[in-house]
């Protein structure tokens, strides 16, 4: 069956068209444009076609999230495949790249393997998984070789005991592993320091205002300067995640102009709050590295737009209601926020402070291109139709009926966003519409 999406705003490499497009099973066979665009739709496509009214509406690539935290195996009463990767498939994420912070972690081939079985039975959205790495599994992660979309290094411990400090198992892995390294930049000396100091003066009532303190900015610049240096020592092909300081961006910047395999990203939940807005929400909106201020997050969007930060993704980490509720020290950090992914993005183009354009570059070009994901992330004939339809004039507001999530819970409940996602295609197929799943599409491994 062939679908004809009609009069669309078309946003793709940095261009933004009225058009019509085609697809034709999984891949999207046509691309009109011009005032012609439509009737040389119909004139192309066979008699029997489904039609999709696009007027008034922005089409995008569907949304390649860099950064998820799906909890399954082992924490499932956290989130789970099934009910993350419906909620992605709600905020126009259309392939995701999990993390292995899992129970057991992802540090083996076998366990990747094993994951990768979860996905195909699981997934509501293409997929893709990191090997983990500790201090003590090199040899495992070389011999292991490229398999997944990456390799996931937590320079600064976080959900998951999986903190690589050793000085020398870095250096191997920087120098030897041949993919991506994405990696988590906090100096976990620092955070240490800043926590004792903490628990002298508050005990167990550490106020949950001085969490960006504790992990400080100094701790993630520190250990940003030293991933970059040994970046440009072996020629590595660096990601570094969840960048959240001016500096850092800078930082990242000129490392670029001497070794250009590196690369950087952001994070939502550090492009929808400030460091402001730990007094209303507490620990909902705890992470690491911590949320920073309004000028870091205005700094960090200028840099999207200016092609700075290459990446953005949803760092989508659940946890359950109850396990949030505990004091700061013992309450776990992650947000689940994947499901309104598209809204808050749309959020900053509709308030002036992103291009619809950057928008896309951030979140389906470059991840693409970093990542090496064949057939995806643009609007080209031949491509997979993974497509997501945004409706800019309809208001959504958030309420907990609607949440996917396994966790049952957002802090992002009660906001009203400006726009709305309209239709999700997920390999061709119409996988949502207007907040309801439709059907579970064919989805496959992109790594």
């Amino acid at each position: 069956m062939q679908t004809i999406i009609r009069n669309a705003l078309i946003v793709n490499e940095g261009d933004v068209f009225k058009g019509c497009l085609v697809i034709d099973g999984q891949r999207i066979d046509k691309v009109f444009s011009g005032k012609e665009a439509e009737k040389d739709a119909k004139s192309y496509c066979r008699i029997n076609h489904t039609l999709v009214d696009a007027t008034g509406m922005i089409l995008i690539p569907g949304i390649i999230d860099d950064h998820v935290h799906f909890r399954e195996p082992g924490q499932t009463h956290k989130g789970t495949m099934t009910q993350e990767s419906r909620s992605a498939l709600l905020g126009g994420v259309t392939s995701v790249l999990d993390m292995p912070n899992n129970v057991p972690p992802a540090i083996s081939a076998r366990a990747l393997e094993e994951k990768y079985g979860l996905g195909a039975s699981n997934m509501f959205v293409n997929y893709g998984f990191y090997m983990g790495s500790s201090n003590n599994n090199i040899e495992e992660v070389l011999k292991t070789g490229k398999k997944g979309c990456g390799l996931k290094i937590f320079m600064g411990s976080s959900t998951g005991n999986m903190l690589v400090d050793d000085p020398a198992a870095l250096d191997t892995l920087f120098g030897q592993y041949q993919g991506v390294i994405a990696v988590h930049c906090e100096e976990e000396s620092i955070i240490r320091e800043n926590l004792t100091k903490a628990v002298s003066r508050f005990g167990d009532d550490i106020p949950m205002i001085l969490h960006n303190t504790i992990r400080s900015r100094e701790a993630c610049i520190a250990s940003t300067r030293k991933a970059l240096e040994i970046a440009i020592k072996h020629n590595t092909r660096l990601h570094i995640l969840h960048v959240t300081t001016e500096e850092e961006i800078e930082l990242i910047r000129k490392a670029r102009r001497i070794n250009p395999r590196i690369s950087c990203e952001a994070v939502l939940p550090h492009l929808m709050f400030t460091q402001a807005d730990y007094v209303h929400y507490g620990t909902q909106i705890k992470c690491n590295p911590s949320i920073k201020t309004a000028k870091d997050r205005d700094a960090i969007l200028e840099a999207i737009e200016n092609g700075n930060v290459q990446t953005v993704g949803s760092d989508h980490a659940p946890h359950s209601w109850e396990e949030k509720q505990n004091p700061y020290v013992q309450a776990p950090s992650g947000i689940p926020i994947i499901q309104h992914f598209c809204q808050i993005m749309m959020e900053n183009v509709h308030n002036n402070t992103l291009s619809v354009t950057s928008m896309a570059g951030a979140c389906c070009h470059w991840p693409a291109q970093i990542f090496d994901i064949k057939d995806r992330g643009f609007i080209r004939e031949g491509y997979y139709a993974d497509l997501v339809l945004i409706n800019p004039e309809k208001e959504h507001r958030v309420t907990k009926s609607q949440l996917e999530y396994a966790c049952k819970w957002t802090p992002l409940e009660g906001t009203t966003f400006q726009t709305s996602v309209s239709h999700v295609f997920v390999n061709g197929t119409l996988a949502a519409e207007n907040g309801q799943i439709i059907q579970k599409p064919p989805v496959f491994p992109i790594s």
